[in-house]
């Protein structure tokens, strides 16, 4: 039976250590204090950390017009997020003169510390990589 128990633990120990955790808020003018000091762990259905960046008009008025960013993170499902960036598409510009949104995902725990887009392709890291380490060979050589 003490066998048993001891199982029993590891198992909710082993268990509640394979969540998602991600940082967590909502409608910050930035990515400071809330966004990075507040992290949630996520439901078993969720397997995304989403980042959603916002430059818009704010819901207050401002002189000249001024436009604020606004930043939102959660824990959400890779389809949830997948679906987004596909319909936000060429929204996502970053223009400073016209209001876009853009939707970063990434699957690691505490992985949308940082508001920045995701790579589209992994081919230029992969050639940056390659590079250096032939740099590190060749100089190991001489």
């Amino acid at each position: 039976m003490e066998l048993y128990s001891i199982f029993l633990v590891l198992m909710c120990l082993f268990g509640s250590g394979l969540a998602l955790e991600c940082y967590v808020c909502a409608d910050q003018p930035d990515n400071k204090d809330k966004c990075v000091k507040t992290t949630v762990q996520c439901e078993e259905s969720q397997d995304t950390c989403l980042t959603h960046i916002e430059w818009r008009a704010p819901d207050f008025w401002t002189p000249r017009s001024e436009k604020m960013f606004y930043v939102h993170k959660a824990c959400h499902t890779s389809t949830y997020c997948a679906n987004m960036q596909r319909e936000v598409g060429i929204r996502c510009m970053r223009d400073w003169y016209r209001d876009w949104e853009c939707y970063e995902c990434c699957g690691g725990d505490r992985c949308n510390f940082y508001v920045t887009l995701g790579s589209t392709s992994v081919i230029p890291s992969f050639i940056l990589l390659v590079a250096s380490l032939i740099a590190v060979l060749i100089s190991q050589l001489r």
